[in-house]
């Protein structure tokens, strides 16, 4: 079997690559979520109450998109 030669380049070494910006654009929007999130995380169970569905709803009528 004859060896290959050719310029293959892994994708992982083309940092220009549009797959890895999109993996930048994810890890941005992780890190944004994640910071979005962590306080209530942090937060004690006692802070939290409970809501039914009709009461999100009654909530968010009037509110537009």
């Amino acid at each position: 079997m004859a060896a290959d030669k050719s310029n293959h380049v892994p994708a992982s070494e083309h940092t220009g690559s549009p797959v890895r910006r999109d993996l930048q654009g994810s890890n941005e929007v992780w890190e944004r979520l994640k910071s979005q999130l962590e306080p209530g995380l942090r937060s004690e169970e006692s802070e939290f109450r409970a809501v039914s569905a009709q009461d999100v709803i009654q909530r968010n009528q009037g509110r537009s998109l």
